[in-house]
Parts: structure tokens; sequence; C-alpha cells
């Protein structure tokens, strides 16, 4: 009965492993996209035209080493615009049609910031620190739109002149193949970015309610009927998955001295993305795919080609 007991229980591990992503044959069977048939988080095996090309450093440390002990701060206050209008998070917010959307959930995560060197040289890696100039757990940042204290990115960096930055949306693998259970925050439950679909972390989530309403509408503008009700992007447990984005414009830190900048998170883009015709059936999301995962999965890949981060003139 022993052997029995031990049997069954194999075999449900092995199905578990399968469904989890972990059979290689599996997953080596993909559609245009190179996804798997199995679990594959919000994404596929292949980058899908979006992935990072991951981290050297594959810890996944809550006190990561410091590049360096002096330098500038950039600060950049991330503020949320849709319409080229300020983006009113819990607040009805105006669409063109004579619409509105009320924004109920928005969270992401950045992270393996870059600062950029004109001329095609090599960009520089930075820390992402706190107010008190220490880096944040897991050289991560979380933006939660109900937060105010989340919404500053802070980096530090050499003094220089530089043509922009890039960073990761979202978390490095080796963090995202933890259990939030042996994390702390901003990788934990609380902060509702574990991935309700499979294993690992949601990179990005929005939930927002939409109305519409009669009337026309300036061309090109936002409308209701094109807003998703929630957008969840993820990755994979299995591979470094996490898209990055890249943000032109120019920053002059001081020496020994602070700059800061505003960056706009431009909604429409997200929207933009999320909504795109990208064929995303190649992909099985869970158990079962869902229209916010799959709308996830349609910004993860498209997020690179969008101009859904811009710093202020």
């Amino acid at each position: 009965m022993k052997w029995q007991s031990l049997a069954v229980l194999l075999a449900q591990a092995a199905a578990l492993a399968g469904v989890l992503g972990c059979s290689s044959d599996a997953r080596s069977r993909g559609g245009p996209g190179g996804g798997a048939a199995g679990l594959s988080g919000a994404s596929n095996l292949s980058s899908g035209g979006g992935g990072s090309a991951g981290s050297t450093d594959s810890a996944c440390l809550e006190n990561p080493t410091p590049r360096r002990s002096q330098g500038s701060v950039l600060s950049l206050p991330l503020q949320l615009v849709m319409d080229g209008k300020p983006f009113v998070f819990g607040q009805p917010n105006a669409l063109a049609d004579g619409g509105s959307l009320v924004p109920l959930n928005l969270r992401f995560y950045i992270s393996e910031v870059e600062l950029l060197r004109a001329g095609g040289q090599a960009s520089i890696p930075v820390d992402v620190v706190t107010t008190s100039g220490v880096s944040e757990p897991y050289g991560v940042h979380f933006f939660n739109a109900e937060d105010g204290d989340s919404s500053t990115l802070r980096v530090l960096a050499p003094p220089g002149d530089y043509a922009g930055l890039s960073f990761a949306l979202g978390i490095k693998l080796s963090c995202n193949q933890q259990t939030p259970a042996s994390l702390t925050d901003p990788l934990t439950d609380s902060s509702q970015m574990t991935w309700p679909h499979t294993g690992g972390f949601l990179f990005l989530r929005y939930e927002g309610r939409s109305a519409s309403a009669d009337g026309g509408g300036s061309a090109g503008a936002t409308s209701a009927h094109e807003i998703p009700a929630a957008v969840h992007m993820g990755g994979n447990i299995t591979q470094e998955l996490v898209p990055r984005v890249t943000v032109p414009g120019a920053l002059s830190l001081p020496m020994g001295g602070r700059l800061e900048k505003s960056m706009s998170v431009v909604m429409d883009e997200i929207f933009k993305g999320a909504t795109s015709n990208i064929d995303v059936s190649d992909v099985a999301i869970g158990l079962l795919s869902t229209p916010e995962a799959e709308a996830g999965e349609r910004l993860r890949r498209e997020l690179p080609a969008l101009h859904a981060f811009v710093l202020e003139p």
C-alpha cells in the first residue's frame, strides 16, 4: 500500500510539473509566437517580441550590494496621464467620447534601471534607492497609485550627461520564482501582485470602471469602448520574460547634487498595447486564459515599441 500511495503521489507531482511548464517536450511546441501549449504565466518560452535578455545577477537578494556608495540622485516623479491630461486615480476621468473612466487599481514594478549614454556607448546600471539613499529591497521600486510615497522613482548614478534611461517593467526571474512567503515587501502577498492565474508575480496590474456616453468625440482620443476593464501583465517562472522599456530624453546630473525630472506614465499607450491585435492564442495562461491575462500578454509583447513612459522636456 505504501508503494501504491507513493506511486499516486509521484504521478500527481508529474502531472503538476507538466501544468507548471516543467516538461520540455510540452513546451517545445508552440504557435507563431513560439509559445507553449502548457501553463506559462502570462507569456511563452520565447520572448514574444518583448522579453528581456535577463539579469547578470541571478540571485534574488533582499539587500543587493550597492554598485556605488556616492553619486548624484536622479528623482523621477511618476505622473499618470491620458489624452495629454492628468489621469486621476479613484476619480472619474472624462473621456473624449463623453464617457468616463475610474481607475480602481494600478500597480507595477520597476527594476534593473540603466542610464543611456549618447553615441552608442554602453549604458550604465544604477541603484534604485529610497528617500534616504539606501538600495530598495531586491533593487525593485514598487509603484502603487494608492500610495503617494511610491510615486517617485529614485536612482543613485554617476554625475554626467545622459540620453535617457531604460528599465525592466517587472522583476527578474530569480525573484519571480520565489514564493511570496519567503520574501519581504514589496514582493509579498500584501502587494496584491501575486499572479492569480499561476505562479510568480504580476509585473503590472490595472483595473478600472468605464462608462460610455452618447455623442461624438475627438478623433484619435481614447474612448470607453477601447479600454479594457483589467490588465494583468505577468511573466513566466521558467524563463526571463520581463519587458524592457527605453525612455529617451536629456538628463544632466550635477556633481554631488540632485536632479528631479517628471516621467509620465501614458495610460493611452498602455491601453493601446493591451488592446492590440496581436494573436496570443499560442499561449495558455494558467488552466484557463482570461481576458485580463490576455490583455496583459499583448501589453508585454508591445511595451518595447510603445511610448508608455515619457520624460518631461
